[in-house]
């Protein structure tokens, strides 16, 4: 998307394509450093928010804002501060809602909630999930896949309630089409490490 507005980042894409662009040790690329926001502290997590979402709170509700605009890193740790940061960017009433854990067959107690609740595996929501009007989120299930709900999709949240969320896609065949998403149980998958299988009743969703 930023290549079609950008011709010097398109230009830069092509040489690292074609593998004209010059490299350093280990055949590493150096960025542009007109491509590159320097740290300085905490000011610079900031100010890359600014450049991607612009006078963000002129345009909640603004479909096609957020569809040209993504915050992309390597680690969930760094996605979770960021998608902290952005949340509390937008106006109006903040809505947190709390998932239910549990572990089948556990009819010793061996886990306890607040253990439960500090697990973040992939493929899960969060047990704590804040939203507010106009913030994108991300389906994590495959719903209804024919009507466009499948695992990925991007919507924008209209409304977050305590057993339900009103959202628009955001892409696809079906963009612009409304949903309403209930709290569902989800499994923790196979790939985790963890000695049990977890279920957490939550909105199958992440902030985006």
């Amino acid at each position: 998307m930023r290549s079609i507005n950008d011709p010097q980042f398109a230009e830069f894409l092509l040489r690292v394509g074609d593998g004209s662009e010059h490299v350093i040790d280990d055949e590493m690329i150096r960025i542009p450093e007109c491509m590159v926001i320097p740290w300085e502290s905490e000011q610079s997590i900031n100010k890359i928010i600014d450049d991607v979402f612009p006078n963000l709170s002129n345009h909640v509700n603004n479909a096609r804002y957020m569809v040209d605009r993504a915050l992309i890193t390597p680690l969930n740790d760094d996605v979770d501060m960021l998608n902290e940061k952005i949340i509390r960017m937008f106006p109006g009433e903040e809505i947190t809602v709390y998932s239910f854990d549990s572990v089948e067959d556990d009819i010793r107690n061996l886990y306890q909630p607040e253990f439960l609740n500090s697990i973040n595996a992939g493929g899960l929501p969060p047990h704590k999930l804040t939203l507010r009007t106009g913030a994108p989120i991300m389906l994590l299930r495959n719903i209804d896949p024919k009507l466009g709900l499948c695992n990925g999709t991007r919507l924008l949240c209209h409304g977050s309630y305590q057993n339900l969320i009103d959202a628009e896609i955001l892409t696809g065949q079906f963009a612009g089409t409304r949903v309403f998403l209930p709290r569902i149980p989800l499994k923790s998958q196979e790939t985790v490490a963890l000695p049990f299988q977890l279920t957490r009743k939550q909105f199958p969703v992440k902030l985006s």
